[in-house]
This record gives C-alpha cells, sequence and structure tokens, in this order.
C-alpha cells in the first residue's frame, strides 16, 4: 500500500481514485495493467478499484 487517505462518502473516494489514475496515466504514459487504485471503506472491505493502466 503506498497511501492511505480518508473522505468524507464513498463517491469522493471514488473520484479521488478516478482522478489519480488519469494523473498517474498522464505522467507516465506506460506501466503494468496489473496497478489499481483501491478504495476500501471503513471496516476494510474493497468498494472500488481504478484500472491505473487499463487493459
Amino acid at each position: 500500500m503506498i497511501g492511505r487517505l480518508e473522505f468524507a462518502s464513498a463517491a469522493a473516494a471514488i473520484t479521488h481514485s478516478k482522478q489519480m489514475a488519469s494523473r498517474i496515466r498522464s505522467d507516465y504514459p506506460s506501466g503494468d495493467v496489473d496497478r489499481h487504485a483501491v478504495v476500501i471503506d471503513e471496516s476494510g472491505k474493497e468498494i472500488h478499484r481504478e484500472a491505473i493502466y487499463p487493459a
């Protein structure tokens, strides 16, 4: 795990994961298709997985 941020809502966290993935793709145009930004809830359950480099 690289980092952990807290958000007011799941929707805000998912939006951030999409923006972060887009920014990484822009800065580093090629990369591992197995890399993802993952959003988890308070209990540790994964609620969203955003591919950084979609296949």
